[in-house]
Parts: C-alpha cells; sequence; structure tokens
C-alpha cells in the first residue's frame, strides 16, 4: 500500500469540513484561509485546493461571497458560510464525531 497516496486522499475528502469549519468562524478572503490553513501540521492546504471547493460549496449554496474592494489591485471575494451551511456543517461535524469514536474503539479493542 502506498501509505503516502492514502494520506493525500484522506485530506482531500476531509477538505470540504475543513473549510466549513474555517467558515464557521467568519468571513475569510480565499487567500486568508489558504495561509491559515498552511499553518496547520498535516493539512498541506494549497491555494489550487482552496478555490475550487469554494465554488463548488457556493454552488451548492452552502456558502456564500460578496466582492470588497482591495488597496492592492482588483476586489477580493469574501466567504462566509449560509445558512444551509451552517446547518450541513452541524451535520458533517456530528458525522466526523461519531467516525472518531468508532474508530478510536476500534482501535483499542472491540469485543467478538
Amino acid at each position: 500500500m502506498d501509505l503516502g497516496n492514502w494520506q493525500t486522499q484522506l485530506r482531500k475528502g476531509l477538505l470540504d469540513v475543513v473549510v466549513l469549519n474555517l467558515l464557521q468562524q467568519g468571513s475569510w478572503h480565499g487567500y486568508e484561509m489558504v495561509q491559515t490553513l498552511k499553518q496547520i501540521d498535516g493539512l498541506k492546504v494549497r491555494e489550487g485546493n482552496i478555490y475550487p471547493i469554494l465554488a463548488r460549496l457556493q454552488t451548492d449554496g452552502l456558502v456564500t461571497s460578496s466582492s470588497e474592494p482591495s488597496p492592492d489591485g482588483p476586489p477580493r471575494r469574501s466567504f462566509k458560510l449560509s445558512r444551509l451551511g451552517q446547518k450541513t456543517l452541524a451535520e458533517m461535524n456530528a458525522h466526523w464525531d461519531q467516525l472518531v469514536e468508532s474508530i478510536e474503539r476500534v482501535r483499542r479493542g472491540v469485543q467478538k
């Protein structure tokens, strides 16, 4: 088994919930999100990962965006959770918590 590939696929699968949890804290620019997430060990986030996720989450109605003037050039887009995004994130986090608990239970050993 290619452990590196497994880790990459796991990270990719979790980026939606990571981005939504970050947006739960308030409004963010894509670049700010990338810089913040880059500092968290294990995530290995790049700009090329975040923007397609934000676009898809917006298409799905989980995220809204607005344009803000920028002193350094073109307007910047700011993203935040929609009401549907908040509801969906609560469900995703509940499922995540259940998965983590289940995996830990198996790791500790289950009775036959």
